[in-house]
Formats: C-alpha cells, structure tokens, sequence
C-alpha cells in the first residue's frame, strides 16, 4: 500500500477494509502492517474485521499443531474423496476449504466444488455445516449452486459435494460486460426467484453480499453459500447476530440480534440492488468506526440512489435520472428499518421490478390517481395523447393567436442568426482559400527563383505570414494555425505543431469562445502526450476539465470526449474509452445529431479501444460507413479507417482479410499519393509485418528495403516509420540468421530512438534489449548482459514484462560461466520463468522464439527432457502461426530437427 499516514482517515480504512474482508487473518495482517496509517487507524480497522470474520481464539499455529497431534491427514491435490479427485482450492474462509474436483469413477467426466468442514471444530460449527448441507438437499433450483453429494472422511470431517460454479462475482461481471439497466434488472429477478424459492422451502439465506452472487459464462445467475442460512422455524437459539456475516451487508435486525426472518433477506436484497444501480453501498461506505456503522445500519436511511448514482455517474453506462421516481422508492421501501414495513415478501419485491419494466404502477409508490394515470399514458401512448390532444386544443387555441406573434419574432432572429453564422463561416472559407493560393503562388518555383521548393520551406512561408499578418482576422488566423499545425505533426514535427495550437488558444481565449477553448485544449492533451510530455499533456487535460461545464454546445461536447478517447488509447487506459463514448453516443442521439465526421470519429476509437476483436471489427465497419459517407472511399480518412480494421483482423488471427484490406488500402494510397508519401510507407510497414508475422521472410525484406529507401527520401531518417522500419528488418535478419546483418540494423535503431524518443527512455531500452538478446546469440555475453544489466530496471518502472530480458540474462549466465554447476543452476531459473512464457497465446511468435531459444540453452545443459518437451512445442507452434512450407517455418523445423533428431 501506498496511502500517506496524513490520509489515513475513514475513506482510506474503507478501502483498507474493503480489500481485507474476504482474506484470511494473516493476509489481513500482512496488509494493515504495510498499510502507511497510523497505529490507531490500524487498531480501528482491525477492530473492524473483528465484526466480520467468525475467528476462533486459535491461531494458525494452533491449529497446525492440533492437526498433527489428532494425526489429521490434510487435504492435498490428487487425493479421492469419493468419486471425485481433488484438483486445486478455489476458495478458504471460516468454515474450511472448497476445492475444484473432477468425478474419475469412469462413469463420467463431471467437475464439482467440494466443501470441507475444518479439521478442527466446535460442535456449533459442525451443526452450522450440517445445517448448511441438509437445506441445500431441500433445494433444487437453476439460479442456487446444487448440492450433489456429502460425506465424511475417515477423521469424520464433514464434507459436501455442490455444482461446480465457474464464473464472476456480479459486480465484476456486470461491469465486464458494461451492464445497462435492464440488464442489472434481469439479473436481480434471477437472484430475487433463487431466494424466494428458498424462503418457499422455510430457508433464510442471511448473508447475500455480490460476493455470494455468481454469473456463469451463459449469464446465468448463482446464489452460493448458505453457510448461515437457517430454517424459518428453527429456534433463535445460537443464531443471532453472527460475527461471520458481512458487516456492510447486514440489516438491523443483525445488528441488534433480533430474530432473523424473511425480511431480512429482502433488506439484503434492497442493499445488493442499491449497489448494483447505484455504484456504491447503501452502508458502510464512509463511516469506518465499528460503533458508528452499527449506528449507521440500525437508525440511519441512506441516500437515495439516484443521488449516489448522480455522484458516481462515470461507474454505470445509464443515467441517474432512471432511477428518480419508481426505482428510488423500490429500494427505500426494501431499506426500511423497521422489517414490518418492507415488502412481505421476495417475491413482492421481485414483481415490482417486472412492474417496473413493464411501466405499470409498483406496489412501493402506492395507488394515488395521478401516479395511476401517469403509468397509463406511458403503456397507451397513442390514444393518450389524442385525447390530450384534443383537450390541449381546446384549452390553448386562445392563447394560440398571442403566442404565435412571439414565435414569429423568434423563429426571425433565429434566422438572423444562422444567417450571421454562415456569412461569418464563408467568409473563414474564402479567406482561408486566399491565403493558400497566396502561400503557393510565393513557394512556386517563379516565386522562389525558379529554384525546387520543399513542403518545409513551404509551411515556413505559410508561417511567417501568419506570424505577421490576419491578428484582425482571429477565426481566420486560429482556423489556418490549426491547419498548419495538424501537416507539422503529420510531418513528425509534434513540438512545433504544439507552439502553433498554444497560438490558437491564446486567440480563443481572448475572445471568451469557451466551445473552441474546449477544442484547442483537448487537441493539446493529445498532441503533448504524442510528444511523450506527460506532465504537460496532464496539464492541459486539467485545463479543459475546469473549463467543460461552460460549454453548453452537445457537439463541442462530443468532438472532446473523442479527443479524450484518443488519448485514453495513446496512454492504455482503453479501459475507460467504451463507458466514455458509449454515453457520448446517447448524448448526440437525445439531441438528434448525426454528424458523420463526429461519429465516424468515435467509432474509430472504440475500434482502437475494444477488447473484443469482434466489437472491434463492427466498431471498425461503422467508422469505415461514415468516412465513406463523408468523402468517399479514395480518401485518407476512409483508408485509415480501413487501415484499423486489418489491425483487428490481425488480433482476430483472421490474417486473409487483414492482408486483403492492407492491398487495397496500397493500392488506393499509391493512386492518392504515389508511392512515395508517408502514409504509403506506413502501410507497406503494416504489410510487411503482417508478412513477417506469417514467416513469408522472401516478401518480407524487398518490402523494409522499399520502406527504409522512401522513408529516408521524403522525410528523412528522423521519423518514426525510418525507426520502425529499421528495427524490423533487423528483426527478419536475426530471425533469418544473419546475425552480422542485423547488428549494426540494431545500432542504428537505438542511435535513432535516442533521437526520435530522447524522453522516453522505455523505447530507446525495447530496442536496447533486441540487440542484447543478438549479442547473446552470437556470444558476446559481456556485452549482453551490461545492457541487460542497464534495462530491465526501466522495464520494471513502465510496469513491462521483462520475460525477453530474463531469457537473455540466463543464455548469458550458460555461456559465459559454462560448467554443471552454472547449468543447475540456469534450469532452476528456466524454470521459474517457464509460467510466465505459457501465459502467452500459443499463437504468438513471441511465444515460440521464447521457447525455441530455452529449448536450445536446456539441450546445451543437458536437460533432454525439458530440452525436448520445448523444442517440440515450439515446433508444434510454428505449423499454427507459420504458413505452410513459408521461409519461416522452414527455419525454424530446420533448426529444431537439428537439435533433436527424429531418433530422439
């Protein structure tokens, strides 16, 4: 933890309690003692977890002590129980363990949850646990987690075998799957049905928490854990109030130890529905103190949860207005202390929710006439309204006739106006055009001597009359300075193009255009992060925060938040973008704006940002529909868009359609602009990384060499394709083994980047590392492991996995200390790094490359089994991500027959 001892106040013993509650006692410890609070915070929050954790006075040691004294054998994977064979834990608390089982009788293959009772345990936990399991037996439910089978083992530790639930807990389902309102809905009556089942059964389930409510693959709800449920009839003897149950999620009743009924269940279930719609708890969320949360949960009503939810807006994909009304009185109704005044039934409260969607009156609202007669209206729409109609006829037509003088008038101002507004936008246009044919009549060769004139020196002139001229003209000057400014950044120039926006602000805040403020501010964010200023672009995304509420203009609005969505993506925090544009698309369809530019402009981003290739690909065929409807498709922004879809191809493996819109997008682009232009080499780079990719290595290098030649030609060797580009044909070198040819390709990339990225030490280290790992191949394992010694710290600062690194340190370790005592000693570390290889696709080249070289450096050590187990993996590996009989595939089986020959 990080938290300073000057914060540690209620918010910060929250979020400390809320990440200890569901761990064991020494993992709470480890936590709270690393916390940076105070100790008496720290006292106060363990004081805290003393409310929600059923802990015996016996510790861990104790415990372990007694089990060996009793000779209790303890449970470990591939031990029987049964029919079934124990795989691994999936879950420890109070009660005991519950592992992931498979059944291994021959019958069947079927997986299973088994719970066990503790090794060492009180009669009142015993009877607990047998209560559990024999109010399970009576239920038989699709949304309750089934009782299978039960048992005891040969130290009579109880044990019961359930319906194996693998899923998420709803909270983090719902939030994966960017829940709308109907969709939360739909899910609690699922929850509502499983409890109200179990209350038609005499059972009380006592401690529903999101915890306790899974949803499968199918999205399929899942109430689990009934370990303090109880029969309806059963006395209140030893079930009071009990330490094990969630403080947050408790009711008053709970609280004060009266008896527990069905009642209960549905406070819990108004609690889970508060935080569901709402974002937060309905209690327990500021207040830390053990007896001011009793108090808070005993006399105190939450807010309403429109008015949560209105604070916390960003947590949910749908409006806080949603829930005014109808749904704020449904849960304020399930929330009443009092148990006699809530619903009297789950099952009451779950047709109120169908009420609810069906726009039918809900028994929480009461019968009044108007609210009766509103819910009417709203499911008879059409013949409402005729006959309101006709009524508002009858009633206005006399105020018609004075009103209608009034809306002339308006309806001619507002004439006025538009007419205003586009005299001032042609008058930007004519002007504008002037200005560039004057510019181009000055950069023509008559105006420059008859001498060639470059793009550069162009802008230069373009410039310069800027800098002298049109300060009477501010729209004009601001609109030709944003031009110039967006050709500087395309030229690679992002530091100039910056200074150029920096002018146009300074127009626009002048004249107190709060909308074009917005604009220029979010075009700055973006560019200043583009030039790897983080702080500056930080900067000015807090200047267009301060200033967004002035801006009433939706569009204005909307072309922000896209802005903002680009620097989301730029900065990988794609994670916020879909719940960002998502809302932003609602916004422009209440105000009936179907601008294409705008919208294409959003789709492209949630292209960028989507995390399912699939949303990707119909993200991408949106944004393409409005390029093409804007300009047609020979246009960059057209073959851009097309250029994004192929990237979601590739993610999608689906390398065909990739390389079928990357060829048409070359073919459009040398038509546009002729082979020789940036945005060309961009997609040949695309193409022939695709090639690479597929290990069509032939097609490959007569590419980079066209890319590196055209590059260096029209822009120079400063530019990121140049950079890029290099780098990769020293990749296709190294992956060919030409290792001489691809060192000084290595060199010269970092010699760029410490150029073209001199403030991002990051991207200078990634190109540092590719020669380390070349270095080490070719034996020179000094210099290797200088510049590993020297990058993988700035890996471990940018949070970036340093698994090539760690490979290359261990080939550098065998080769140059080579002994069995240096080989020992590399398989242990070979195979500590092993997990973190076969977390990657078996898909990735990455992959392959990694276990390919590990398979070598184990044959050198002599590990002919881990040697052989890689080697043919990886050769596995390249019949996937290779094409057939491609150069690369040849290699690679080549290469790997001669390390393990078919004797072997």
């Amino acid at each position: 933890m990080n938290f300073k001892s000057n914060n540690a106040d209620g918010k910060i013993i929250k979020i400390l309690f809320d990440q200890c509650v569901d761990l064991l006692p020494d993992e709470q410890l480890k936590i709270i003692a690393e916390a940076k609070i105070s100790e008496d915070s720290k006292k106060q929050l363990l004081d805290l977890l003393q409310h929600s954790l059923n802990e015996l006075d016996l510790t861990k040691a104790v415990v372990d002590s007694l089990s060996v004294s009793l000779d209790i054998k303890p449970l470990e994977q591939g031990m029987k129980v049964g029919a079934y064979e124990l795989q691994n834990v999936i879950g420890t608390g109070g009660q005991g363990e519950v592992w992931k089982s498979k059944r291994v009788d021959g019958k069947f293959k079927h997986m299973v949850a088994i719970k066990f009772l503790k090794p060492v345990h009180d009669e009142t936990e015993l009877s607990r646990f047998k209560t559990e399991r024999e109010l399970l037996a009576s239920l038989n439910h699709p949304n309750i987690a089934q009782l299978l089978d039960g048992g005891e083992l040969e130290n009579h530790r109880p044990y019961m075998v359930l319906e194996l639930v693998e899923g998420l807990p709803i909270l983090e389902y719902a939030k994966q799957q960017q829940f709308d309102l109907r969709q939360y809905l739909d899910c609690f009556i699922q929850i509502c049905d499983a409890i109200s089942y179990a209350h038609t059964y005499s059972v009380i389930h006592r401690d529903i928490k999101p915890s306790n409510i899974l949803i499968n693959s199918d999205g399929v709800v899942k109430v689990i854990d009934f370990g303090i449920a109880k029969n309806i009839q059963e006395s209140e003897k030893d079930i009071k109030t009990l330490p094990i149950m969630t403080l947050a999620y408790s009711s008053p009743e709970q609280i004060s130890g009266a008896r527990a009924s069905t009642a209960t269940d549905v406070y819990a279930l108004g609690l889970l529905l508060y935080e569901m719609l709402s974002g937060q708890r309905a209690q327990a969320y500021k207040t830390s103190a053990p007896a001011e949360l009793m108090h808070e949960i005993t006399d105190k009503t939450p807010n309403l949860p429109s008015l949560t939810l209105q604070e916390n807006q960003s947590m949910r994909t749908f409006n806080s207005h949603l829930l005014k009304g109808d749904l704020d009185k449904l849960m304020m109704m399930a929330l009443r202390k009092e148990p006699e005044r809530r619903y009297a039934t789950v099952q009451s409260m779950c047709n109120d929710v169908h009420q609810y969607l069906l726009g039918k009156p809900l028994k929480a609202v009461g019968d009044s006439r108007s609210y009766q007669a509103k819910k009417f209206i709203m499911r008879n729409p059409v013949s409402s309204i005729l006959a309101i109609l006709v009524l508002a006829f009858l009633i206005t037509y006399p105020l018609t006739l004075i009103k209608n003088q009034q809306a002339l008038k308006a309806e001619r101002d507002k004439a006025l106006l538009a007419q205003k507004t586009a005299q001032e936008q042609s008058l930007v246009a004519n002007r504008t055009t002037d200005f560039l044919v004057s510019v181009l009549e000055s950069a023509s060769p008559l105006g420059n001597k008859g001498e060639e004139i470059k793009l550069d020196e162009v802008l230069t002139i373009a410039e310069r009359q800027l800098l002298f001229g049109l300060d009477n003209q501010p729209l004009i000057k601001s609109n030709l300075l944003g031009k110039i400014a967006s050709i500087r950044h395309q030229m690679g120039n992002t530091e100039l193009a910056l200074e150029h926006y920096k002018q146009v602000l300074k127009i626009h805040q002048k004249n107190h255009d709060f909308a074009e403020q917005l604009n220029t501010l979010g075009q700055l964010a973006v560019m200043a992060n583009m030039a790897h200023l983080e702080d500056l672009s930080i900067k000015y995304k807090a200047q267009a925060d301060a200033i967004k509420a002035k801006v009433k203009d939706p569009k204005a609005l909307a072309w922000h938040d896209a802005k903002m969505a680009t620097l989301a993506n730029e900065m990988n925090q794609s994670k916020d973008v879909q719940p960002l544009l998502k809302q932003t698309l609602l916004d422009l369809k209440t105000h009936n704006i179907q601008d294409p530019e705008l919208l294409g402009r959003i789709y492209n981003e949630m292209t960028i940002a989507a995390k399912d290739p699939e949303d990707g690909i119909k993200y991408a065929n949106l944004a393409m529909n409005y390029a093409k409807k804007l300009n047609g498709e020979m246009h960059p922004l057209y073959l851009n868009r097309k250029l994004n879809r192929a990237h979601v191809y590739m993610r999608l493996i689906k390398m065909q359609e990739a390389e079928k819109d990357l060829r048409e997008v070359l073919v459009n682009a040398e038509k546009l602009y002729t082979r020789k232009h940036w945005f060309f080499v961009n997609t040949l780079l695309e193409l022939g990384s695709l090639y690479h990719d597929l290990g069509r290595f032939s097609e490959v290098e007569p590419i980079y060499s066209e890319l590196l030649n055209t590059s260096k030609e029209i822009l120079g060797i400063e530019n990121i394709n140049y950079v890029l580009g290099i780098n990769n044909l020293a990749y296709l070198y190294e992956d060919m083994g030409r290792y001489d040819e691809a060192e000084p390709l290595y060199r010269k990339s970092i010699e760029l980047r410490r150029q073209y990225h001199s403030k991002n030490p990051y991207r200078i280290a990634s190109s540092e590392g590719n020669l380390a790992r070349l270095l080490s191949k070719i034996g020179r394992f000094k210099e290797s492991s200088e510049i590993i010694d020297r990058i993988i710290p700035i890996y471990d600062k940018h949070k970036s996995s340093n698994r090539q690194n760690h490979i290359t340190a261990i080939a550098n370790f065998i080769g140059s200390q080579p002994s069995d005592k240096t080989c020992e000693m590399a398989i242990e570390k070979i195979k500590q790094i092993l997990p973190e290889v076969y977390q990657t696709s078996e898909k990735s080249w990455r992959r392959m490359y990694n276990e390919l070289w590990l398979g070598e450096l184990t044959k050198k050590c002599h590990d002919n089994q881990l040697s052989s187990k890689l080697l043919t993996s990886a050769s596995n590996m390249s019949e996937v991500i290779y094409e057939k009989d491609s150069d690369g595939q040849k290699l690679i089986q080549n290469k790997i027959n001669r390390l393990l020959p078919k004797s072997q």
